[in-house]
């Protein structure tokens, strides 16, 4: 068998180059997961400036599985794993709900990852695919004064930032930004925050945040959104922020909205009391949480799935109301 090639030997710390080694294997074995309960999503190759990425393309559905026709909103998803892990395709059985209870087509985004490409490289591909469908809204059959944006964690922060662009660009407009456990301050390290029983463990959560930006971009409102001022957030798309309660991201999330409600943004903000960073994804994922070791589950809720419905149906009614969508 052929020796694994060494992710980014340039990088020599100790304290991260653990982290480094054991990551292919940790992708390798997150993608079996989510391609052993792999859905009929659509994914398909997706041309940005200088690279290739791929989308999901969850198309608008009827109750009954027909796909609709003509332009319709569009919601834009990006997935968590603190900009290292994870892929769009791990949340396709949640996307294909959206898309058949709402009418809306939904569209996974695979950004590129760190270390390999640090920020800004998610940023503006998160941003990149908004911006060119939107452009091309009649070949997608997207309505591009019906769009919205939604992510998990690291992916809320990219769904964030996409709606401070739409902002300082003039480019587009976006109706929605629904933020589940989003990571909003990445000045502080995982250390510095306040922690609960079931927080992610310090040196995971440490590696994601010193290899995807450098200590002088942690302070860009693109990265640490909590940073973010007026001149960002005045007239971003409303938002629904979820934090988890067992969550040491919890205090940032609650803190944004307040600068966001003090920008003059509208903001609805709820606690999900007693859950764990990644709920949600973990109830979109039974496979993968199975895979999960006992230790771990021991310290999560567990009604944590009935509040994942709970999140979700929030999250369809909000989207319901922004993007004007019959009931």
């Amino acid at each position: 068998m052929a020796r694994r090639q060494r992710l980014c030997p340039e990088i020599t710390d100790p304290s991260l180059r653990g982290f480094l080694d054991m990551l292919p294997d940790i992708r390798a074995f997150n993608t079996q997961l989510v391609m052993e309960q792999k859905r009929a999503a659509q994914t398909e190759e997706f041309s940005l400036p200088g690279r290739k990425i791929s989308i999901c393309f969850h198309r608008a559905q009827y109750a009954d599985g027909r796909i609709r026709e003509g332009q319709r909103p569009v919601l834009f998803e990006f997935h968590g794993g603190g900009f290292m892990l994870g892929n769009a395709e791990k949340t396709d059985a949640l996307c294909e709900r959206i898309a058949r209870d709402l009418g809306i087509h939904v569209v996974g985004v695979n950004y590129r990852l760190a270390p390999e490409n640090p920020f800004p490289a998610a940023v503006k591909d998160a941003y990149g695919v908004i911006r060119k469908m939107c452009r091309n809204a009649q070949e997608w059959g997207i309505d591009p004064d019906r769009m919205a944006v939604m992510g998990y964690s690291a992916g809320a922060t990219l769904a964030t930032v996409a709606a401070m662009q739409a902002v300082l660009n003039g480019e587009l407009s976006l109706k929605a930004q629904i933020l589940h456990y989003p990571y909003l301050d990445a000045v502080h390290l995982p250390e510095e925050k306040k922690h609960y029983d079931c927080d992610m463990a310090d040196e995971v959560m440490r590696s994601f945040t010193l290899l995807y930006s450098s200590q002088e971009e942690r302070t860009s409102p693109y990265v640490s959104p909590v940073l973010a001022g007026e001149s960002e957030l005045a007239g971003a798309a409303p938002a629904l922020i979820l934090p988890a309660g067992r969550d040491s991201l919890k205090e940032e999330g609650l803190l944004y909205a307040e600068h966001l409600q003090q920008c003059g943004v509208p903001v609805t903000v709820q606690v999900m009391e007693g859950m764990h960073h990644g709920y949600v994804e973990d109830a979109a994922n039974p496979e993968a949480y199975a895979a999960t070791t006992e230790d771990v589950k021991r310290t999560h809720d567990p009604s944590f799935r009935k509040k994942a419905e709970e999140a979700i149906l929030m999250s369809e009614s909000f989207l319901r109301e922004k993007l004007g969508l019959e009931k």
